[in-house]
C-alpha cells in the first residue's frame, strides 16, 4: 500500500524495534545513575535502617569503669586517642544526666543544636504524657570506633557501643513505672561526636543499630 513491499515492511519493523531498544537502554542508564547518586549522597557512617535522633524510650550513656571504647576502626586523617575516649565517656555521662534531669540549658553546652532539638522534642513529648525517662545500672560491654574523619576544620568520630542498662518510663506524679521494668537490657547504638579542631568534643548524632 505504501510502496515498500514485503521486505520494506520488515525493515520498518526492525527500525521500530531498534527505537524501543534505545528507549529501554536510556531508562536503564538513568536508573543506574540515580542509584549511584543516592549511594553517594548517604553519610559514610549511616547503616541500613539507622535513624538519627533519640529512640522512643532509651537515651544511652557510656558507663564508667574499665570498659572504654577501643580503637582500631578506619580513620581519615583523624587520630583518636585514649584521652578522646575518656572525653566521650565523660560527655555521654553528662548528656545522660542532663537528659534525665530534663535540663535543656545543660544539653546546649554538650550537644549540637540539632541534637538539642531532638532532646527537647522528646522531653516535651514525655512531659505531655506525664512521664519521665529514668535510667540506671548502665554498664558498657563493648565499644568500637566505626569511623573518624575530617570535614574542613571539624573532626568527627563515630563509635558503636553495646551496653546494658535498666530503662524505665515513670509517672511524674506517682513514681509508678508505666513502661519498662527493673531487668537490665542490652542496647547497641552508634554515637557520633564532633569538635572544631583544637576544641572539645560534642554529641552530634545518635543512630539505632
Amino acid at each position: 500500500m505504501f510502496g515498500h513491499g514485503f521486505l520494506g515492511g520488515i525493515g520498518s519493523f526492525a527500525g521500530f524495534l531498534g527505537f524501543i531498544l534505545q528507549i529501554v537502554l536510556i531508562v536503564m542508564v538513568a536508573r543506574l545513575a540515580l542509584a549511584w547518586w543516592q549511594r553517594r549522597s548517604q553519610p559514610a557512617y549511616a547503616g541500613p535502617g539507622l535513624g538519627v535522633g533519640p529512640s522512643p524510650l532509651y537515651r544511652g550513656m557510656l558507663g564508667g569503669g574499665g570498659g572504654g571504647a577501643r580503637s582500631g576502626g578506619p580513620s581519615d586523617g583523624v587520630s583518636i586517642t585514649p584521652a578522646d575516649y575518656d572525653a566521650f565517656e565523660r560527655l555521654l555521662g553528662d548528656v545522660e544526666t542532663a537528659y534525665s534531669n530534663e535540663d535543656i540549658a545543660a544539653l546546649r553546652g554538650l550537644a549540637t543544636p540539632e541534637m538539642v532539638s531532638y532532646f527537647a522534642e522528646e522531653l516535651a513529648d514525655n512531659a505531655s504524657r506525664g512521664v519521665v525517662n529514668r535510667l540506671s545500672g548502665v554498664k558498657l560491654l563493648q565499644g568500637d570506633l566505626a569511623e573518624a574523619w575530617r570535614e574542613g576544620n571539624v573532626d568527627y568520630a563515630t563509635v558503636a557501643m553495646r551496653f546494658s542498662l535498666v530503662d524505665q518510663m515513670v509517672d511524674r506524679s506517682t513514681g509508678r513505672v508505666v513502661q519498662g521494668d527493673a531487668s537490665p537490657q542490652q542496647v547497641t547504638e552508634i554515637w557520633t561526636f564532633m569538635r572544631t579542631r583544637g576544641g572539645r568534643w560534642m554529641l552530634s548524632a545518635i543512630q539505632q543499630a
